[in-house]
């Protein structure tokens, strides 16, 4: 089995502030090496992914309190967005205090990452399988973006592939095969680019 490394975060899509005290408890002693997913959701899915002023106010609060929290602690914040770019761009001096932002399963242009890293973010952008779905925005921004900045996922069990009920694991390997074809290079020369990579956004090597 390969290393893992743990998490806990308040979603969007369930913002609890009851949690607050548990996460800030495993912040405290040690627990988790990473705070997420934290973010916004405005897919519309269901009243709390909604634009209506009580789902922001309660993503917002939720988000707020984790990118503090991450600062305070210098962990990592792994943000979910979905239809909510724009808002998640007006908290860029909250998000510049993070040691490390990783992005995951991008889902903006390539401008906007690039704002993203104007702002002094310490920023990731994760990729996974909508690129598999042939992505536009997804490959247009895997393809600008500067390769120390990239980073590959599955999601699993969400976001399946065509012709596939779920996500598994090992889509993985097939995630990775498209960054290559994407980037135009040899599948074993990102292996251990996206490793380092991870590293770095995850601060295992401090």
């Amino acid at each position: 089995m390969p290393p893992t490394i743990a998490g806990f975060g308040i979603h969007p899509q369930n913002p609890d502030m009851q949690n607050a005290d548990f996460l800030s408890f495993l912040c405290n002693a040690k627990k988790i090496q990473f705070i997420g997913e934290a973010g916004f959701d405005f897919f519309g899915d269901g009243p709390l992914r909604s634009r209506d002023p009580e789902a922001i106010r309660r993503q917002t609060e939720a988000f707020i309190f984790q990118s503090r929290l991450a600062a305070r602690v210098r962990l990592p914040l792994v943000v979910h967005l979905r239809k909510a770019t724009d808002v998640c761009m007006a908290y860029g001096r909250e998000l510049a205090d993070v040691p490390s932002v990783v992005f995951h399963c991008w889902p903006g242009r390539l401008e906007e990452a690039r704002m993203i890293l104007r702002k002094g973010i310490n920023a990731y952008f994760s990729f996974g399988t909508p690129l598999l779905r042939d992505s536009r925005h997804a490959i247009e921004s895997l393809a600008g973006l500067p390769k120390t900045r990239i980073l590959s996922e599955t999601d699993a069990p969400w976001q399946p592939p065509h012709g596939f009920a779920w996500t598994k694991l090992e889509h993985i390997i097939d995630v990775t095969d498209k960054m290559a074809q994407v980037l135009e290079i040899e599948t074993k020369l990102l292996e251990p680019l996206l490793e380092k990579n991870f590293a770095a956004a995850y601060l295992l090597d401090e």
